[in-house]
């Protein structure tokens, strides 16, 4: 009994997770009720384990940790499915200080920092901790 009603709790906090950080990215997300369940299910454990590695074994990821990890993933599931279905939202074509000089958004620059970025704090942790 009591491991149904940890898979039901998982299930719940996932629902919520998910949903908070599908809300607060704006646009509109074709997931399921299931699939943002998933989605922030995925975001807890990741959080858990950035929590467990880089900082302390006892402590859980926290809300704030899980949102933002969630958060990622939807954003990754969105551009994905906007790749795999061809239907990306047109760049603004407006200028930087009328040079004529376009500014775009590159999410896989975005994506890509900071994972280096998270890379990099959990090594420079996992240093401090060694001496």
């Amino acid at each position: 009994m009591d491991t149904v009603l940890y898979i039901l709790g998982l299930a719940l906090s996932g629902l919520v997770v998910g949903a908070l950080a599908r809300l607060a990215l704006p646009g509109r997300d074709p997931m399921s009720i299931f699939q943002t369940m998933l989605v922030g299910v995925a975001g807890s454990l990741i959080a858990g384990l950035v929590t467990y590695y880089a900082f302390d074994r006892s402590e859980g990821p926290g809300l704030l940790l899980a949102f933002l990890a969630t958060l990622v993933l939807v954003f990754a599931v969105r551009k994905l499915r906007e790749r795999q279905l061809g239907t990306s939202a047109p760049a603004s074509q407006g200028s930087l200080g009328g040079s004529g000089m376009q500014v775009r958004f590159m999410p896989g620059c975005l994506v890509g920092s900071l994972l280096i970025s998270l890379g990099l704090t959990l090594l420079l942790n996992l240093l401090i901790r060694a001496f």
